[in-house]
């Protein structure tokens, strides 16, 4: 059977089991799982699994016994199922450090966990970007060039989650990137990334205390859209993305600090239409 402790998505978990299912037993049918399950539609788990439905406690334990789940694993389902359908981020992330914890205490091994772990300190990827500028890439001399500066601890850490993720590698006298980087969306690294956002604003809140105002640069922009023109803006951001990164790639000269750049774009107001509140 899968492995359910290497999914983080509850439903690709049910698609890759019923797709063994299928294969070992020919005659295996989404009607025969529902019917097993106690659950009246026949079309139900399909739906489910296409993302179209959405599980509620009593029902994946129905599923749940109907897989032949041990206790151990419908307690994790449950997790995936919550973390999964969780609508705000502080419950994705509730629920997600106990998936986690759940896979360390079996000592499970799941890329997601590492992703997980490189989004959720905003250092991480700095040190990514500072051992291409500097002879010395030791956790400990690294350490002491960021702003704000970190313990040598969570340098040696972080460089841990990195190797294990294959975007650097490790060489005489410290650390080097590969051409790697962490590619792919799914549930897990879009929480990630949003966690690693909200720390790069803080850490851009306290920049205006820790530079001069000629080392940082700001601009804001409060104007009125329609909701095709919001669209647009948000492909012009990602073209501007792009090409900042040409930028970078086409420059001569060899780098000599690392930088990081916001780029936020949210609504202020509620929706209005022909004078009234959508």
């Amino acid at each position: 059977m899968a492995d359910i402790y290497q999914y983080s998505d509850y439903r690709a978990f049910l698609r890759d089991w019923f797709k063994e299912q299928k294969s070992s037993k020919p005659n295996f049918s989404h009607q025969y799982l529902a019917s097993k399950a106690g659950i009246g539609s026949s079309g139900f788990v399909l739906h489910v699994m296409k993302g179209e439905r959405n599980l509620t406690k009593s029902v994946l334990l129905k599923i749940a016994r109907a897989m032949g789940l041990s206790a151990n694993q419908t307690d994790y389902f449950e997790d995936l199922v919550s973390f999964c359908q969780a609508k705000t981020q502080s419950e994705k992330d509730f629920y997600f450090s106990k998936i986690a914890a759940a896979r360390k205490s079996l000592s499970v091994k799941n890329l997601d966990d590492q992703q997980y772990e490189f989004y959720s300190r905003w250092y991480n990827s700095v040190l990514r970007e500072i051992i291409t500028i500097v002879k010395d890439s030791r956790p400990e001399a690294l350490a002491k060039l960021l702003i704000p500066k970190i313990a040598p601890s969570e340098a040696k850490k972080g460089f841990r989650v990195m190797e294990k993720l294959g975007i650097i590698k490790k060489e005489k006298g410290g650390y080097a990137q590969t051409e790697a980087f962490i590619e792919g969306g799914g549930p897990v690294r879009n929480i990630a990334v949003i966690n690693y956002q909200k720390e790069m604003l803080r850490v851009a809140l306290e920049a205006w205390d820790r530079f001069k105002e000629t080392e940082i640069s700001a601009s804001t922009l409060t104007l009125c859209m329609s909701e095709e023109l919001v669209e647009k803006i948000k492909e012009e951001t990602r073209e501007f993305k792009k090409r900042l990164f040409q930028i970078v790639a086409d420059e001569q000269k060899a780098p000599e600090r690392v930088y990081h750049i916001n780029i936020n774009f949210f609504p202020v107001s509620k929706a209005v239409k022909e004078g009234r509140e959508v």
